[in-house]
């Protein structure tokens, strides 16, 4: 298979988004470490930044949990809380004054821890609704994330991955209702599911995918960090997801 990251000029833009009150370096690490691996692996990395689409650990903690409830289950139809998603509109602005919206940008990469991936989701939704990305130089990482519906538009190109007992990651749901041949409807509860499930093997909790060194170090010495990495890089590169079977 392909690719998923290939584009003409081997041009890539990545945004790290971040969940609540996170540290302000919270995963500067895993974003140096993946941009270095994607230099060495001849991209030209254009652009790397992270974001705060909630704020950061000085902003109060009641209002960011406020605003995340609000886009994990909105007052009004998901749809249209796609475009109007408080995390997705910040993370939007922010997006859209660095990334160059032609073709030149390349492959645009949106990787979001708990909340951010909300965000992440719903910044791309709005990216490709308003005409300035397609699908197709879109990708979207969601890393211990609340369950969101995931437009169609964008399941392919989603890559959704939890820790077992992340208790964030019970949060949500995909669900929606289908009709069956017989006419009948029923809840299917992966309709809105993004493409790509999968588990991440790491030692400790939900604030730790992105820890290097010791003790968040598995049997065979390999750290979360790495973990995380696998399980993304192989996923930009083959599109194969890596496991089945996430319990919703």
């Amino acid at each position: 298979m392909h690719s998923r990251i290939g584009q003409p000029a081997n041009n890539i833009s990545v945004y790290l988004l971040a969940g609540v009150a996170t540290a302000p370096n919270f995963m500067e690490e895993f974003r140096e470490v993946l941009g270095e691996r994607l230099t060495e692996a001849q991209w030209e990395v254009r652009h790397t930044e992270l974001l705060f689409p909630y704020g950061d650990w000085s902003r109060s903690l009641v209002q960011q949990l406020r605003e995340i409830g609000r886009d994990v289950y909105p007052l009004i139809s998901w749809r249209k809380s796609l475009l109007t998603a408080i995390g997705g509109r910040n993370a939007l602005a922010a997006i859209q004054a660095t990334y160059p919206m032609d073709a030149e940008g390349g492959t645009l990469l949106l990787i979001g821890h708990s909340g951010g991936g909300n965000a992440a989701v719903h910044a791309g939704h709005a990216l490709v609704h308003e005409g300035l990305v397609t699908p197709e130089r879109l990708r979207i990482v969601q890393i211990g994330s609340p369950k969101c519906r995931v437009p169609e538009a964008l399941r392919a190109s989603t890559l959704y991955l939890a820790a077992h007992g992340d208790p964030v990651t019970l949060l949500g749901g995909w669900g929606g209702w289908e009709r069956r041949s017989n006419g009948l409807l029923r809840w299917n509860p992966r309709k809105y599911a993004p493409g790509v499930i999968a588990r991440i093997p790491i030692v400790g909790k939900h604030p730790d995918y992105f820890r290097r060194w010791s003790p968040y170090l598995d049997a065979q010495g390999v750290p979360n960090l790495e973990r995380t990495m696998e399980k993304l890089w192989g996923w930009l590169h083959s599109g194969e997801p890596d496991e089945k079977g996430l319990t919703d």
